[in-house]
């Protein structure tokens, strides 16, 4: 790419993953009206690859060592997820007896939250049960898998050549194919019992990421062009992950075919200009969006069913306003706490990576 593409934001790739993490919103609260949304995790991981190449794959080259990246990485994600973890904490003691918790899982999940581990659930829960990673906060189940992924990429996927990379793609893809068999789902490494999918799809769709950047960056195409034609992708995927009905085989199609393809028109369609501060707004709420909200869900979705609505979508986008102005009270608490604590300035100019964004 050129200096210019180097410095470039992707105001488009910020808004596809807004408007994901917005879907993965609803999923969880009323499941009907975006059925597949619980893909947008897979299109987070391409991203995540894409970005983090981008921004950590020269640096690293350069003499960074794995501590200090893992640092940053660590700085930018612990508060928002330990805000957001907050949040499930509260309403999990509201509902206690609703959720079946024991005294020895609900310490347990204290305690490995702090550290940013999945809680040993399977340890101290009836083999009926399910065996969440993150009891406390859903979401943060896919942080774990990026911060692997993170970890793997600062000790071997940066030093890899691009066959390389396809190789472990390839090899990713056929695991996770494997995965999707066994459990007959895609919705797979939230829990325990499926970590084997959560391994396959996060170093699939992480290493197709690096390698897109890679083809992009030294590709005499690697030019990105400012059209409002970079609508339609942000378009397509809000629309791709809310459509109505599920289907296992479209999972699959999507995580394999059409994220990464999503991507790569992000990376080069751009905004126009007045249209990329919203886009960068979005990309801005992401995070804190998709961190915080699993806090209020069942809260907010049994004030919901005590009203007996007809109107159940009025609900849903009255929680997306509440859940926008919570993520951005919390982005701005998170701000506070790693203002002086992150061992390395942030990377303004690029895009952010995380799950959904960082």
């Amino acid at each position: 790419m050129t200096a210019d593409a180097a410095r470039h934001r992707y105001a488009a790739l910020d808004a596809m993953r807004g408007l994901a993490a917005y879907a993965v919103v609803v999923y969880h609260l009323d499941r009907p009206y975006a059925p597949s949304a619980y893909i947008a995790v897979d299109f987070f991981f391409v991203l995540s690859g894409f970005v983090i190449a981008r921004a950590y794959g020269d640096k690293l080259a350069s003499g960074m060592t794995t501590l200090a990246f893992m640092k940053a990485r660590y700085a930018r994600l612990y508060p928002l997820f330990i805000i957001g973890s907050i949040f499930g904490l509260v309403q999990l003691l509201l509902h206690w007896q609703a959720a079946g918790v024991g005294r020895a899982d609900l310490g347990a999940s204290i305690l490995t939250t702090a550290l940013m581990l999945p809680s040993p659930s399977f340890l101290t829960r009836s083999a009926g049960d399910i065996w969440a990673l993150y009891p406390l906060n859903g979401p943060a189940w896919s942080l774990f898998w990026e911060l692997l992924a993170n970890l793997v990429f600062a000790l071997v996927l940066f030093r890899l050549r691009t066959r390389s990379l396809i190789i472990i793609a390839g090899l990713s893809l056929a695991m996770l194919i494997g995965s999707v068999f066994f459990h007959k789902s895609l919705d797979l490494g939230w829990e325990w019992r499926s970590v084997d999918g959560g391994f396959a799809r996060v170093f699939f769709s992480f290493t197709l990421g690096m390698i897109i950047y890679r083809l992009r960056s030294n590709s005499t195409l690697g030019q990105t062009f400012n059209s409002y034609a970079a609508i339609l992708p942000i378009a397509a995927i809000c629309i791709l992950l809310f459509l109505p009905t599920y289907s296992l085989k479209y999972a699959l199609v999507f995580c394999v075919l059409i994220s990464p393809l999503i991507v790569v028109a992000g990376t080069m369609l751009e905004l126009p200009e007045k249209l990329q501060r919203a886009g960068i707004f979005l990309g801005y709420l992401s995070y804190p969006i998709y961190m915080c909200h699993r806090g209020f869900t069942e809260i907010y979705g049994h004030v919901l069913r005590r009203m007996q609505s007809s109107q159940p979508l009025v609900y849903i986008i009255l929680y997306l306003v509440l859940v926008s102005v919570i993520a951005y009270i919390a982005a701005k608490l998170a701000s506070l706490l790693v203002k002086h604590a992150t061992p390395l300035k942030q990377t303004g100019h690029s895009v952010r990576a995380g799950t959904p964004g960082e």
